[in-house]
């Protein structure tokens, strides 16, 4: 059922010439003879031996696909027979022979087509997929094409245009990423970690680290999904990167009204390149007939000069930019988020906007403040979108705000620190609060399924916390100790049970308090009942 196959290198030494020494492969024969023969011809003994480096383990058993394993001894061939025949005895079968069937590249390409459609990101993945199939010299893979054969893709990139391949390259090649050639049974944790050093040296560790993540992904979905066995994960024992990029840039000073002063005059900006496009109408369709291209540009050039007087004084302002500023701080909602709400999701009348998909999977609602309402009231419903405009779009405009605010080099500011500028002032508005916000509040606002990504806000709930302390434990906090003597403090109240078991030393203890005269109070006001009050000692 299971035979050995000695493919060991062959070995013609000659005794104490080492330099005659040749090693051939174990289908030379016919050149290892002709060796043999031309030493023995210059008077040599040549040895010819076989060494145990190379075995081939074949399995043929009716019923069941041929396989092929290989082991780099004959103790370890023996061992995989005898491991084999006794799993085939059992009813069980392996097939560790189809991993070598496929190279690592291959399940990459097929994972593109296969389940990154499925996901959000499948832009993202489809990107870097490509960029390793290039590195090593594999064919791209089409992601348009992949996504339209897809039985159940992702719905929210229906709109999506997806580029098809080029001849352009996407990046430096890295030449670590040829290890993708490798068959998948050969894949090992050095190829990886060898992948992971090379690449921090180029980008950075968080990108590397999404790499990572997707060779995980198509190692697991190979294993578990399309049954390719191996005998264990080739990423068990990856290293990946350290890193910490983890940000907390907050708006000092004067820097959000200077901000919102930039988005205010960017909006002006666009507002009256709107209104010129409106005015120079029919010369832009004039220019569609010109004969040269000079001549088109020119008739363009001419019209935006002789209406751009006019556009400054009548067009309308649209503060697009800076409602969407203001929408940022006051949601905390994540920029794909606020870039994909729509119209019909937002409640002018119960202050809500709803996310049916926010970035962990799951649907959630956004509380909108009145002065945010009021802004998204003088906003154009001209579409679908609330804020219409691309993501390119919005990254040359942040870039153009953040420049003119000065908010650059050391001092940049991200789109993302605006939603960490919202949870942060959340955070601090509930110390003002009688009962203050705890992290579960914290976590309904920002929509964080997991509290620990909250950590870095714990230090903005200290205060509220110990208000809530000083509530929770209000009532065990009606005696105090003063010099070493415990007295009531003004304004509380005891029942006779806690005066009765109060310490008996009337030197020690001192009952100096308004007591107010109710029924839980002091039920019994006999003199025997009645701790008498002593003043203290002059000293």
């Amino acid at each position: 059922m299971a035979s050995i196959e000695n493919r060991s290198r062959f070995k013609v030494a000659v005794q104490n010439r080492d330099d005659l020494t040749l090693t051939f492969t174990h289908s030379a024969v016919k050149a290892v003879k002709s060796y043999v023969e031309e030493l023995k011809s210059q008077g040599f003994k040549p040895k010819v031996s076989r060494l145990n480096d190379s075995f081939a383990v074949r399995v043929r058993q009716v019923g069941y696909p041929d396989q092929t394993l290989f082991a780099a001894s004959e103790d370890e061939a023996v061992e995989i027979q005898q491991r084999i025949e006794s799993e085939r005895r059992q009813g069980l079968f392996v097939d560790y022979g189809k991993a070598r069937r496929f190279s690592f590249g291959d399940l990459l390409a097929r994972y593109l087509r296969e389940e990154s459609p499925r996901h959000k990101g499948f832009g993202v993945e489809g990107y870097i997929i490509n960029a390793i199939l290039e590195d090593a010299g594999l064919p791209r893979v089409d992601t348009a094409a992949a996504y339209a054969a897809h039985k159940n893709p992702h719905p929210s990139l229906a709109s999506k245009k997806f580029r098809k391949p080029t001849g352009k390259k996407m990046r430096e090649a890295s030449v670590t990423s040829r290890f993708i050639l490798k068959s998948f049974a050969e894949l090992e944790p050095t190829d990886f970690n060898d992948y992971i050093d090379d690449r921090c040296q180029s980008v950075a560790a968080s990108t590397v680290d999404r790499e990572v993540d997707i060779f995980s992904a198509a190692c697991r979905i190979a294993i578990d999904t399309w049954r390719i066995p191996v005998a264990q994960s080739p990423m068990a024992g990856v290293k990946r990167p350290s890193y910490f990029n983890e940000r907390d840039r907050r708006l000092k000073g004067d820097e959000e009204q200077r901000l919102l002063d930039a988005a205010h005059a960017e909006d002006a900006r666009q507002s009256i390149a709107v209104r010129l496009e409106e005015l120079m109408g029919s010369e832009r369709a004039a220019s569609q007939d010109a004969a040269t291209t000079y001549r088109r540009k020119a008739i363009i050039n001419a019209a935006r000069a002789a209406y751009a007087s006019e556009a400054e004084a009548t067009y309308v302002h649209v503060p697009l930019f800076e409602t969407f500023v203001n929408f940022q701080l006051m949601t905390g909602a994540r920029r794909s988020e606020a870039l994909s709400m729509t119209w019909d999701r937002i409640d002018l009348d119960n202050q809500t906007a709803f996310i049916p998909e926010s970035k962990n999977g799951r649907p959630r609602k956004l509380p909108l403040r009145k002065d945010l309402i009021e802004l998204l009231k003088h906003l154009p419903r001209t579409g679908t979108l609330v804020f219409p405009f691309s993501l390119d779009a919005l990254r040359k405009a942040w870039a153009r705000i953040c420049e003119a605010v000065g908010l650059v080099g050391a001092d940049d500011l991200h789109i993302h620190d605006l939603r960490h500028e919202a949870i942060s002032r959340v955070a601090d508005a509930g110390a003002k609060l009688p009962g203050g916000f705890s992290l579960v509040d914290l976590q309904a606002f920002s929509g964080h399924r997991d509290t620990r990504m909250l950590l870095r806000y714990t230090h903005l709930c200290t205060l509220s916390l110990a208000k809530r302390l000083d509530e929770a434990f209000a009532d065990q906090q009606q005696v105090s100790l003063h010099r070493g003597q415990r007295r009531l403090k003004q304004g509380a109240s005891l029942t006779m049970k806690q005066v009765v078991n109060a310490p008996s030393n009337a030197e020690q203890t001192a009952v100096v308090a308004d007591v107010r005269q109710d029924d839980n109070a002091l039920p019994d006001l006999s003199p025997n009942n009645v701790v008498p009050f002593r003043p203290r000692r002059a000293a």
